[in-house]
């Protein structure tokens, strides 16, 4: 595990400012949150926190593509695990961005350590689709707004503000872009997976987070990174190249595949053009990562080429397959941008050349494809 722990700047723009507590009462760690929460609009059991937008995808179609995990609660298990073996102070609410069909939200609101667990997402078609699946698999969420919510902490002097209990968990539209209104030092976590590369500023998103958080709280996320994916786009770029010299025939469908595929790395890792409108937006190296966390006040752990579903099982990083590269590669570009395509044109011209990255990284961890973040507010 790469550990970054550098004294942040204290005097940087947008340093963290702490909440002002004058009149919350001994033990109510979620009295700012619940305050904000209750002059929020909700609709269909959602609280209105943020403009509401569609994926670019459809959410059905997306969910149903990508939806089938055999181990539905293992992720957000794991990023619960993670927390209780670093120490972490739970007993305020914890709040998780771009929360999708659920990937992490199901697992985290079954084990649900904090007193209220809010899960957002800018889609309606997402969160409806999560409230489904949390029904499905019984883990009980607060969907009705006049209904009495779980016994716990109320906000002296306003009546029907026992908005949480122990485990609660509401759902809401909300972007990472958007945090602003939610009070100063009110969180114990933030929790995300595979949603910065969705914000377009990163670095207002990391200030307005340390300004969110207690501190001591953590913003935990599950990354994909930029090493591995240049180099993805390198080999696939030298696809047709290696296909003529071994008198492989490449279609025209194939030839445009892989024109897209290596102009979308290229607009992943670039940082100089404008990605304001597009879905994904950007690739980090998990030194660029910890670089920018420690900038916004950060100490962040990084767990190279391990997933938040491995943490649930292990203490660290994951134990790598000597095919990793190799595999992950073929995955990505077969099914996660759905190419399947050009799995014949890989087998035939690059895993051999994924195979030797292999055998460089035995003993390591390889070139660092997907990471989890583990950024504690300092």
């Amino acid at each position: 595990m790469t550990q970054d722990c550098s004294t942040p700047n204290g005097n940087m723009a947008g340093a963290p400012r702490h909440a002002a507590s004058s009149d919350a009462h001994p033990g109510d760690a979620t009295h700012p949150l619940l305050a904000w929460l209750a002059t929020q609009r909700a609709q269909d059991g959602m609280l209105l926190l943020g403009d509401a937008r569609p994926f670019f995808h459809d959410e059905a179609t997306y969910t149903a593509h990508h939806g089938e995990d055999p181990a539905p609660f293992d992720t957000g298990q794991g990023l619960a695990a993670l927390l209780r073996g670093t120490g972490a102070d739970m007993s305020a609410p914890a709040l998780e961005i771009g929360c999708g069909f659920g990937y992490l939200s199901l697992g985290l609101a079954k084990e649900n350590p904090f007193p209220l667990l809010l899960l957002t997402d800018t889609s309606p078609g997402f969160l409806r689709i999560l409230g489904q699946r949390l029904d499905a698999h019984g883990v009980a969420w607060r969907a009705d707004d006049n209904a009495p919510a779980a016994p716990g902490m109320t906000i002296p002097g306003m009546a029907g503000s026992d908005m949480s209990g122990p485990g609660t968990v509401r759902l809401g539209i909300l972007s990472g872009d958007a945090m602003q209104e939610i009070p100063d030092a009110s969180l114990s976590c933030i929790a995300m997976r595979a949603t910065l590369h969705h914000v377009a500023d990163v670095d207002a998103f990391l200030a307005q987070a340390a300004r969110v958080l207690r501190p001591g709280g953590h913003l935990v996320f599950e990354e994909p990174c930029r090493e591995a994916l240049l180099l993805m786009g390198v080999l696939v770029a030298q696809m047709p190249e290696l296909a003529a010299a071994r008198g492989v025939e490449v279609t025209p469908r194939q030839l445009e595949l892989i024109d897209l595929f290596r102009r979308m790395v290229e607009f992943y890792c670039r940082q100089d053009i404008d990605k304001s409108t597009a879905e994904d937006k950007h690739l980090f190296h998990p030194v660029e990562i910890a670089a920018r966390c420690r900038a916004h006040g950060f100490d962040t752990a990084v767990y190279a080429n391990t997933t938040l579903a491995s943490l649930k099982y292990l203490h660290g990083e994951s134990p790598l397959p000597p095919t990793f590269f190799h595999d992950s590669t073929r995955t990505y570009i077969g099914e996660v941008c759905r190419m399947p395509e050009l799995v014949p044109l890989f087998d035939a011209t690059i895993a051999a050349s994924c195979a030797y990255i292999d055998d460089c990284s035995r003993g390591g961890r390889g070139p660092h494809y997907i990471s989890v973040f583990d950024a504690r507010r300092v």
